[in-house]
């Protein structure tokens, strides 16, 4: 069986694995609609430049490129405001540095004589920090909501 203080920094281990791994999916989601977003419009404007210069089938061609740019990102865009995976990294990589300053004061207060005194205070903390995660994000989920019933 571990003790009470190993079992702690599992724990935070685990919660800091987890929030540094979705912190980085959801920056990764986010960079990639972002520039699949911008790559589009500006291949649109491109092929609307190119458009002007044809008067024959290449025109054709060149305008119904021009609705698959605008169309894919317009897709794209309402992907990432579905999805809000900035919103989403930020609220992650916010929780993820409490957790880690957590982390680094338990190693700090663990290093001095004695070890880690009142372990049940570090966990405590550690849910805090959980749970005001939760909330926090469903307090931006329900003001979103209202905006968009306003």
């Amino acid at each position: 069986m571990s003790s009470p203080e190993e079992t702690l920094l599992e724990l935070l281990e685990k919660a800091i694995n987890r929030f540094q791994r979705e912190s980085n999916k959801h920056k990764r989601l986010y960079r990639g609609l972002r520039y699949t977003a911008v790559g589009l419009t500006g291949c649109a404007t491109v092929l609307a430049s190119a458009a002007l210069r044809f008067q024959d089938d290449t025109q054709l061609w060149l305008n119904l490129a021009i609705v698959g740019a605008t169309t894919l990102a317009g897709i794209v865009t309402s992907i990432e405001g579905l999805r809000k995976p900035s919103e989403l990294w930020i609220h992650e990589r916010r929780i993820l540095y409490d957790l880690i300053d957590l982390e680094r004061t338990i190693t700090y207060e663990g290093s001095k004589p004695g070890g880690l005194q009142d372990v049940d205070q570090y966990y405590k903390r550690l849910e805090q920090i959980l749970t005001i995660s939760i909330e926090d994000w469903s307090r931006t989920v329900k003001s979103r909501n209202k905006s968009k019933d306003s």
